[in-house]
């Protein structure tokens, strides 16, 4: 009778102190059993699960090798339950796995007798949830070069890719459109579905044309002189201004041309139409106008990007001073908007961290007092039970 007393209060103890939990695995699971550290550290298990990466980071240059950083965001796993982390496939080198302040992180494996033929890093362990984990290799071949001296690469991952380029590369090219970035450290893609491209050599291309001081029926070369830069994968030519038409033409060498360039405002207004013509067609049509984009506008000159649509002559429209105003006071209200909400975000922002915070400190109040309230019930609950069982012993020792 003891004994069965006894199992009862036993029982009873391990169903309120027992904290059962479950976490959810991935049913493919990859042997790693002789894959060790290249330390000679070995992982705490046999078998590892994929984990996704949750953002790319590369560090390019003009060169055709870049760093590829897989960043893992949150989470946390212990050394007896590895992770994988696929790489981009290409000749690998120089493994890396970090935090995100270059603490390293071990065990590190790879699944392959080299790290080159390797198609995961082996992350052994993640401790900590806020310190991110950056799984990082150099990655042969990703960058290509053109003949005509463009370097280029289409990026397509589901999730967030930071591209931070060389600060000799002070302009690229996202999807045909230019980005100054003079200024920054490279681009950010969100959800990333974009082609970048750069120039390899940033030489500029400089042309001198003349605005005539006669009439246009009786063209001379006298005039004021204006000096217009080019950048472009090609070749320029024969460039001419026409101040009675309010346009200048030049000549490009091939179909897809990509050609950049830096016009005076005292020869031509901004906004810009761009049309590309055959040699011997000499009215412009809708179907010829090809898109634009001006940047890096200042008080002096203005930039203008566009690619050819074929080999033949470039027509650049200028505006009027009536159309360059009406689009300068766009560019101001839109600046103007723009502050105002960059503003009202940041104010938003430093409500929403307040409210984390006071969020943080309920949930943490909420916790403690749960706890209390539940240990506190786990003893009455006991002693109730134990009074329960004493009451019996007494009965039975008086029966």
């Amino acid at each position: 009778m003891k004994e069965r007393i006894f199992l009862v209060v036993f029982t009873v103890l391990i169903l309120f102190t027992v904290n059962s939990q479950i976490h959810g695995q991935s049913n493919e699971q990859i042997d790693i059993s002789k894959y060790l550290d290249k330390d000679g550290i070995p992982f705490l298990s046999d078998f590892a699960e994929e984990r996704q990466t949750d953002k790319m980071i590369f560090e390019i240059g003009k060169d055709s090798s870049v760093r590829a950083i897989h960043v893992v965001v949150g989470d946390v796993w212990s050394p007896d339950s590895p992770k994988l982390i696929k790489m981009l496939p290409g000749g690998h080198s120089n493994p890396q796995l970090t935090d995100e302040d270059g603490d390293y992180l071990r065990p590190l494996g790879w699944t392959a007798e080299t790290f080159e033929e390797a198609e995961y890093m082996i992350a052994g362990q993640k401790a900590y949830r806020n310190y991110d984990l950056h799984a990082s290799y150099d990655l042969e071949n990703f960058l290509e070069l053109s003949d005509s001296g463009l370097w280029t690469k289409h990026f397509e991952f589901p999730h967030d890719v930071e591209i931070y380029i060389d600060e000799d590369v002070e302009l690229v090219f996202v999807n045909s459109r230019p980005v100054d970035i003079s200024e920054a450290n490279g681009v950010n893609c969100i959800g990333c579905d974009m082609t970048l491209e750069f120039f390899d050599k940033s030489d500029v291309i400089t042309k001198v044309v003349i605005n005539n001081e006669t009439k246009f029926q009786e063209l001379s070369n006298t005039g004021e002189e204006f000096v217009i830069e080019f950048m472009t994968n090609g070749e320029i030519g024969n460039v001419t201004f026409f101040e009675e038409l309010n346009y200048l033409s030049f000549n490009s060498e091939k179909e897809d041309q990509l050609v950049t360039l830096k016009i005076p405002l005292e020869l031509l207004l901004f906004p810009y139409h761009v049309y590309v013509t055959e040699y011997d067609q000499e009215i412009l049509s809708e179907s010829d106008k090809v898109r634009n984009n001006e940047y890096g506008l200042t008080d002096t000159h203005a930039n203008l990007a566009f690619r050819t649509s074929t080999e033949g002559v470039v027509h650049v429209v200028g505006s009027t001073q009536m159309e360059h105003e009406k689009f300068v006071e766009r560019i101001e209200q839109r600046e103007i908007v723009s502050k105002s909400e960059t503003d009202a975000q940041a104010g938003v922002k430093v409500s929403e961290e307040k409210s984390e915070t006071n969020q943080g400190l309920y949930e943490s109040w909420e916790t403690q007092n749960s706890n209390e309230d539940s240990t506190t019930m786990i003893f009455i609950i006991i002693g109730i039970v134990i009074a329960i069982i004493i009451g019996v012993i007494i009965k039975l020792k008086k029966n």
